[in-house]
């Protein structure tokens, strides 16, 4: 059913298509739509008067949906690939003339995924990706075997290597193979992805609007540990219909580990502020705050 519009219609008429189909999404985004639309009123404030936090679920539902019709579209026989654009991406090649790598926070947003890694691409960047066995439609069982191989085909073709963490994240041999395998990447001088969420295991809370925004550390820390550059980034989809991966200046990270990482993460969190007020059904993380 999705395969067909897809694969048929023309792009500019998928948003239309999509917030239509957009109730059918809601659910796999959060299990109580009331509580995720009162924390988003709660965080916004009085920021975007104009948009009901309802309305910013739906348009999540929609979006999506977009982010699917690219994924099947990619598997079209003429080799589709999303449009994209990138900026900031000088920020990217100075830490790697640095020679210590360089961790790209990617945003948790629709086009954090497909959009990110293609834009990478196109600039001639290709990454080490950190992931796990549910990242693409589904986190069960059958998701993790069948169903997010699909997604996942589809990004591979635009990065170096994907580091799988485990699927039980009580297994600490498995984090600390993965973290060992970013380690020696990074001091190959190679870019690695992490997205900025929150993850399974420990995290770090910073004030984002009027409320917080709790993420994983493992970025800062990798590049804590390692001296690898920190750079933001953000992967949102323009009114032109086209994904622009923007790249910002690095993070600094200075002096003991836990507080560099704390202030680490509250820089990220003012700087995402801005791409989050002005694409709001695009960001992900609405349900993880």
């Amino acid at each position: 059913f999705f395969t067909l519009p897809a694969w048929l219609l023309p792009e500019r008429h998928w948003p239309a298509l999509c917030r239509a189909l957009s109730p059918m999404a809601i659910g796999d985004l959060t299990s109580d739509p009331e509580a995720t639309a009162k924390q988003i009123r709660h965080t916004l404030g009085a920021r975007l008067p104009d948009r009901d936090a309802r309305g910013i679920i739906r348009d999540m539902g929609a979006e999506g949906i977009y982010t699917f019709f690219q994924v099947l579209k990619a598997y079209r026989p003429d080799g589709w690939i999303p449009p994209v654009r990138i900026a900031g991406v000088e920020h990217a090649t100075s830490a790697l003339e640095r020679n210590k790598g360089a961790v790209l926070w990617v945003a948790h947003g629709f086009h954090g995924h497909l959009g990110a890694k293609v834009a990478l691409h196109s600039a001639g960047l290709r990454a080490v990706h950190l992931s796990t066995p549910a990242h693409g439609f589904s986190a069960t069982r059958f998701g993790v075997r069948h169903l997010n191989r699909m997604q996942t085909r589809i990004e591979d073709r635009y990065i170096a290597e994907r580091v799988l963490l485990p699927v039980d994240s009580r297994d600490v041999r498995g984090q600390n193979a993965a973290l060992h395998t970013l380690i020696k990447r990074l001091r190959d001088n190679r870019i690695v992805t992490i997205t900025g969420q929150r993850g399974t295991g420990r995290t770090v809370a910073g004030k984002f609007l009027d409320g917080t925004l709790t993420l994983a550390p493992g970025a800062p820390t990798l590049a804590h540990l390692t001296g690898a550059a920190l750079l933001p980034a953000f992967a949102f989809r323009a009114e032109d219909g086209r994904v622009e991966l923007t790249i910002e200046p690095p993070i600094t990270i200075t002096g003991a580990r836990d507080q560099a990482v704390a202030d680490a993460v509250q820089e990220y969190a003012t700087r995402s502020q801005p791409y989050v007020l002005r694409h709001p059904a695009q960001w992900l993380s609405w349900v993880q705050l």
